[in-house]
């Protein structure tokens, strides 16, 4: 796969946003959005840099669900066994910064033991250790390229970015420019995030294995 192929895999259909100014994470959660009353469909607003960025729930796909579901499972496990901490999932965070531009909500999440209080309750107030993003057709190269790199600059450890319709994922470490590329045949790696972590990305992508990879 080149890396032309790699950087048009989200280019499937615009990003839903809205032309507003930037705001401020206090700003943001003041706001009324509006969602779409006639078909019944519900937006997943984010703050990302100081520009709201909305995602339509009902174009995420039953393959989205499944990867992110997956992933949740296999991690919430882990880390439970071992006693590392939490996993979390599209719960929100202002990446540790109050008066910050961000205000994310990642599929997944990890946060390690000791970082916050273990009956916390509301928003992740501080830079997750571990962060999933599973992508949809309607996610643009440039949405997807400004979070990952919000969340490394604002101290995220490692970012797993996942193609449910490509089959891959990507990861992202901090102060680490070397992408890597996993496919179908690979094992999913915690690193020193999640030392001793692994999953074939035939758990992740379970329905590949039914079916032929194209």
């Amino acid at each position: 796969m080149t890396v032309r192929e790699l950087e048009t895999i989200a280019d499937l259909e615009a990003e839903s946003s809205l032309p507003e100014p930037f705001y401020t994470v206090e700003e943001f959660l003041n706001l009324d959005l509006p969602g779409d009353e006639n078909n019944g469909d519900t937006i997943q607003y984010e703050l990302v840099r100081g520009r709201i960025v909305g995602r339509p729930k009902k174009g995420l796909g039953l393959k989205h669900g499944r990867a992110s579901s997956n992933l949740d499972h296999y991690l919430v496990g882990f880390v439970k066994a071992n006693e590392l901490g939490f996993v979390s999932t599209t719960t929100s965070t202002n990446l540790g910064r109050s008066v910050g531009s961000n205000y994310v909500e990642p599929d997944v999440c990890f946060v390690a033991k000791g970082r916050i209080p273990n009956d916390a309750d509301g928003l992740i107030p501080v830079a997750p250790d571990l962060v999933v993003e599973v992508n949809s057709p309607s996610d643009t190269t440039l949405k997807i390229h400004t979070k990952i790199e919000e969340y490394l600059e604002n101290g995220v450890r490692m970012v797993w970015s996942v193609y449910p319709l490509s089959l891959i994922i990507l990861e992202y470490k901090l102060d680490e420019a070397k992408v890597r590329l996993y496919n179908l045949e690979d094992e999913l790696e915690g690193g020193e995030v999640l030392l001793g972590f692994k999953l074939s990305l035939k758990e992740v992508f379970d329905w590949a294995r039914h079916e032929p990879q194209r």
